[in-house]
C-alpha cells in the first residue's frame, strides 16, 4: 500500500496569504478577526468576522475571470498557486492527465448568489453568472481549468469537515494506487448578509462588535460563539514512490483518517462520532494512542462544541489527555466552514517542521467542563513526531486525520 506524503502547501486566510505570515501569526498569537466594513452588516446582532488578506487580486485574476468567479474560487486558486509551485508539478516529469483536484467547499455558494437572488427578488434583475459563481464546485473546478488538470474532479461538501473529509478521500485513493497526485484541503467564504443573518439568528455567533479580536475565545468559560471567517489550506498530496521519483520536497506524510457520524441532529454533537472518528484515525495510521503528540481541536467556541470535545478527549486518552497539548487554530483564524480543516493541516504540518505549536488565544476564563492543556500561555516548543487534527461539522460528520513526520523507509 503506498504511503501518501505531502509535497505542497498553500494558504489564504485572515492572518495572510503566505505560509510564513500565516504560520508566524499564529505563533505570535494574533488574531484575524476583524470588523466588516460596508452597509450589509450594520444591522447584524454580529459585524465581526475573519477576512483573507494579504495579497492583490491582479497577481492572480484579470478582470473577467474576478467577475465570473467566486470569492471561495478566487481564494481556492491563490492558496492552490502556492502548493502547486511548492511541489512542482509544472515539472515536465508530471502528466497533468493524472492529477486529481478533490477541495472542499460548503457554504461559499451561498454567500456569493446572495447578492444575486436579493437582486431577483427585488427588483426582477437576472444574470447568467447565478449558477456558475454559486455551485460549491467553483473551487475545485476553478484550479482543474487554471492548470488544465484532468485527473478526478470534485467537491466535498460535509459543512465544516469538508476539508478534512476531501483530504481523507485523496489519502485513500493514493494509497489504493488510484491516483499518483491531487490538490486538496478546502476553500469557503461565508461573508454574506444574508449567510451572516442566517448563523446570528441560530444564536451561534460572538456578538463581541467591540472587540473582534478577542471575540473567539474557545474552550473559555465566557465564550459567546464562533466568529465567521473566509479561508483556503490547500495540499497537494502524493504518493512517496512519484514524490522520490520527481525529487519533490517532503514535508510530512498523511498516516490516519477517521469518519464517522453522530446520527442523532442536526446541529448538536455527540460525543460517540467524535471517539470513534479519533480512535479510527489512529487505528488506521497504524499508531497507539500514547503516539499521539499534540491535537489540534476542532474547537469552535461555541458553548455545546467545545465541552463536547475535551469530553471526548478525555474519553478516548483517559489521564493522559491532560499532557497532551490541545490548540484551537480558529481562536485567531475565525471559522471558515469548509476551509478549516485545510488551514489547519498546514499548521499542524509546520508544527512537525518546527516541533513547536501555536497558543489557543483569548482564553481569559477557566471552565471546569473545559479543563486541558490548550496552551494559552503562548506558542511551546514540543518534540512531535505525530499530530491528530480534528474536524466535527454540523449534521453530525466527523473526519478527524493523523499527519506525521516523515521518516524514508
Amino acid at each position: 500500500m503506498e504511503r501518501v506524503v505531502v509535497t505542497g502547501m498553500g494558504v489564504a486566510s485572515p492572518l495572510g496569504s503566505d505560509i510564513d505570515t500565516f504560520w508566524n501569526g499564529l505563533l505570535e498569537g494574533r488574531s484575524g478577526i476583524v470588523a466588516l466594513e460596508g452597509a450589509d452588516f450594520l444591522d447584524q446582532p454580529s459585524r465581526i468576522g475573519g477576512v483573507v488578506t494579504g495579497y492583490n487580486d491582479s497577481d492572480y485574476f484579470d478582470r473577467k475571470e474576478l467577475r465570473r468567479m467566486s470569492r471561495s474560487s478566487q481564494i481556492a486558486l491563490v492558496a492552490a498557486s502556492q502548493a502547486i509551485a511548492q511541489a512542482g508539478l509544472d515539472s515536465p516529469q508530471v502528466d497533468p492527465c493524472e492529477i486529481g483536484v478533490i477541495l472542499g467547499s460548503s457554504i461559499g455558494g451561498y454567500a456569493a448568489s446572495d447578492h444575486f437572488f436579493r437582486d431577483f427578488y427585488l427588483a426582477n434583475k437576472q444574470s447568467p453568472m447565478i449558477i456558475p459563481i454559486s455551485m460549491n464546485m467553483g473551487p475545485p473546478a476553478s484550479v482543474s481549468i487554471r492548470y488544465r488538470y484532468q485527473g478526478p474532479l470534485m467537491a466535498v461538501d460535509a459543512a465544516c469537515a469538508s476539508a478534512a473529509h476531501a483530504i481523507g478521500h485523496v489519502f485513500n485513493l493514493i494509497r489504493a494506487g488510484y491516483v499518483d497526485i491531487a490538490v486538496t484541503g478546502g476553500a469557503d467564504s461565508a461573508l454574506s448578509r444574508g449567510v451572516l443573518m442566517a448563523w446570528c439568528a441560530m444564536r451561534a455567533l460572538s456578538e463581541r462588535n467591540d472587540d473582534p479580536a478577542h471575540a473567539c475565545r474557545p474552550f473559555s468559560a465566557d465564550r459567546d460563539g464562533l466568529v465567521l471567517a473566509e479561508g483556503a489550506g490547500v495540499l497537494v498530496l502524493e504518493s512517496e514512490s512519484s514524490a522520490l521519483r520527481r525529487g519533490a520536497p517532503i514535508l510530512a506524510e498523511i498516516r490516519g483518517y477517521g469518519a464517522t457520524s453522530d446520527s442523532f441532529h442536526l446541529t448538536q454533537p455527540t460525543q460517540e462520532g467524535p471517539i470513534r472518528a479519533m480512535v479510527k484515525a489512529v487505528a488506521n495510521a497504524g499508531l497507539q494512542l500514547e503516539d499521539i503528540d499534540y491535537i489540534n481541536a476542532h474547537g469552535t467556541a461555541t458553548e455545546w462544541n467545545d465541552k463536547n470535545e475535551t469530553a471526548a478527549i478525555k474519553a478516548v486518552f483517559g489521564e493522559r489527555a491532560y499532557q497532551v497539548p490541545v490548540v484551537s487554530n480558529k481562536s485567531a483564524l475565525g471559522h471558515s466552514i469548509a476551509a478549516s480543516g485545510g488551514l489547519e493541516m498546514v499548521s499542524c504540518i509546520l508544527s512537525l517542521r518546527d516541533q513547536i505549536v501555536p497558543p489557543t488565544i483569548n482564553y481569559t476564563t477557566p471552565d471546569a467542563e473545559c479543563d486541558l492543556d490548550y496552551v494559552t500561555e503562548g506558542k511551546r516548543r514540543v518534540e512531535l513526531e505525530h499530530i491528530m487534527t480534528n474536524s466535527f461539522a454540523f449534521g453530525g460528520s466527523n473526519a478527524v486525520l493523523v499527519v506525521s513526520k516523515y521518516k524514508p523507509a
